[in-house]
């Protein structure tokens, strides 16, 4: 078994045990998506990317948008369509997928949801695959909203990895995490801008300190 695989199992181990599924699936929204949603006409379908255990699908169903809800692991898709098993079928549609290779059409979406989701990227190139994948699957003047860890502060636990932007958990399990500044100018270079301004802070997580990048970002009209 490569280094590689042996990752990317003990990743999902975590993100599919049932403590963790429980943990996530119990989780509220945000109140920062709360108000970004009350500003935000539903007047297309949205991503939720990396839905968890549903919190944001339920928000953006509870605000009008039809939604597909993606997650890369399968405790997760099941969590989320238990969360949202009370509504209308045609309004919500659950897939396991990959933020780098979307299951969904060119231009399909209004909106995107992605929190907590782009760092887990196992390297560079995967986390630029991403950005081209939600810059494809939103239409022209649809937005993105991005809540990712980046590497303005960096939890001492962490080490370099090989590799731009690389970094590796103590078991090994890989992140990228890039500069607030290298993330807006990778989704600038895909057409993507932040509308309105960008929100860094730092969480005090229990795996460590975590800098976190918060924005809006619109697809340019083509």
């Amino acid at each position: 078994m490569t280094d590689a695989t042996t990752a990317a199992v003990r990743a999902a181990t975590y993100w599919n045990a049932p403590d963790t599924v429980a943990e996530f699936r119990a989780l509220g929204v945000r109140p920062y998506l709360t108000e970004l949603l009350g500003r935000l006409p539903a007047d297309g379908p949205a991503l939720d990317l990396g839905c968890g255990g549903g919190r944001n699908t339920v928000a953006l169903l509870e605000r009008g948008f039809d939604v597909l809800a993606v997650d890369l692991h399968v405790g997760m898709v099941d969590a989320t369509r238990a969360r949202t098993a009370g509504y209308p079928s045609g309004r919500v549609t659950v897939r396991q997928g990959a933020a780098h290779a979307i299951p969904a059409d060119d231009g399909a979406f209004a909106l995107v949801v992605c929190y907590g989701v782009l760092h887990n990227a196992v390297d560079r190139t995967q986390w630029e695959t991403a950005v081209r994948e939600i810059r494809r699957v939103l239409r022209p003047g649809g937005r993105l909203a991005l809540n990712t860890f980046t590497s303005e502060t960096l939890d001492p636990r962490l080490r370099p990895g090989t590799g731009d932007g690389r970094y590796l958990l103590p078991d090994d399990v890989p992140m990228t995490l890039l500069p607030d500044a290298g993330v807006l100018d990778a989704f600038a270079a895909a057409g993507l801008h932040a509308e309105g301004g960008t929100h860094s802070y730092v969480r005090d997580l229990d795996v460590g300190p975590r800098a976190v990048l918060r924005c809006v970002l619109r697809r340019e009209g083509d």
